[in-house]
């Protein structure tokens, strides 16, 4: 709208899009209507259409910045693993330009709202409950009445948040008929490796029958697909059952053998709760519970000696398959995607 305001200036359309014809958009028509009786242009369409493709400059190369290695963070946060894998760049942007996105004035609500929003309400319920059956739906009701939603938000988001929490307690209550446990909710811990230390924050830990620990990571949305895990850009939590092992959390002893995301999903059932795991025993195309943490955590070592121990590049989106970045327009993804051989 702004272009059109130059004192010479060629408007086009399509007018089909495929093999079906377009309709004009408002602005279009509009236009139609306020300059009536103006004759067309005789234009040389064919020249304009070969000046599109001209390159009037040099494109952008896909970013690759190499700062010394005393720049790079010594401290790792299990959340940031994946990114150092398949977006090395967004890592760079994030912890050594201490970079992050500006929300626009007035946006709605997102998922990460969403799902801080619901870590906080879950955390509460574990730490100022003891998970007790009953405790998680006035927890909800509560933090949605005081959160300042618009009402159609409400609308459409509680009653979800309410089928699932159900799913949790029940998942809950079920577990400790068999001797499961939760024991901790939103914990905080940090292992050495090396030069580097590796922190994290479990969203819970329970203590199994045996003695044994499960490690739960909540989620709004779908959680990470096996393949993620298996080909290692889905660490999170191995990285976490790795520390707890360790004794990188205060209080908690034991070994992991369970790891599970326990989302607000559909399952199978259409109701709102789902369980998920990346390792089982004896299921095809999963982790063995046994060797997963220790196996995660080589893949992290193996990462981190490569992009922050040594000094490589730190390359933009290495596998865009895994990488949702806020920083594309920073890197100017769409300049050279596809060009770069």
């Amino acid at each position: 709208m702004s272009a059109a305001n130059a004192k010479r200036v060629l408007l086009t359309r399509s007018k089909r899009d495929g093999r079906a014809p377009s309709i004009a958009s408002r602005f279009w028509l509009r236009l139609e209507t306020l300059v009536n009786g103006i004759e067309a242009p005789d234009v040389r369409y064919d020249l304009i259409a070969r000046a599109l493709d001209f390159d009037k400059g040099q494109r952008a190369t896909r970013p690759a910045p190499n700062p010394p290695v005393e720049a790079r963070p010594k401290i790792v946060s299990v959340t940031d693993v994946d990114a150092l894998k398949s977006d090395p760049y967004t890592f760079y942007a994030r912890h050594i330009l201490k970079l992050s996105a500006l929300g626009a004035p007035g946006e709605e609500p997102d998922m990460r709202w969403r799902g801080t929003f619901l870590h906080e309400i879950l955390a509460d319920w574990g730490r100022k409950d003891g998970f007790a059956k009953g405790g998680l739906l006035p927890r909800l009701e509560l933090a949605f009445d005081q959160s300042g939603l618009h009402n159609v938000v409400k609308l459409f988001w509680q009653p979800r948040f309410a089928e699932a929490a159900d799913f949790f307690e029940e998942q809950v209550a079920l577990g400790r008929t068999k001797g499961r446990e939760p024991r901790f909710a939103e914990i905080a811990g940090a292992i050495k490796s090396g030069e580097l230390t590796l922190k994290g924050r479990a969203d819970r830990i329970d203590t199994l029958p045996d003695g044994g620990l499960a490690i739960v990571d909540y989620k709004t949305g779908r959680p990470p697909s096996t393949k993620q895990a298996m080909e290692g850009f889905s660490t999170q939590l191995g990285l976490l059952g790795h520390m707890a092992d360790l004794g990188g959390f205060e209080g908690v002893t034991g070994v992991s053998q369970k790891f599970e995301y326990w989302s607000q999903a559909r399952g199978k059932d259409q109701r709102y709760g789902l369980i998920s795991s990346p390792a089982g025993e004896g299921k095809k195309n999963k982790a063995d519970p046994a060797s997963f943490a220790a196996e995660t955590f080589a893949q992290f070592t193996d990462a981190a000696s490569f992009w922050l121990v040594n000094q490589n590049p730190l390359t933009a989106k290495l596998r865009p398959e895994f990488a949702y970045s806020e920083f594309d327009q920073l890197m100017r993804y769409e300049e050279w995607q596809g060009r770069d051989g």
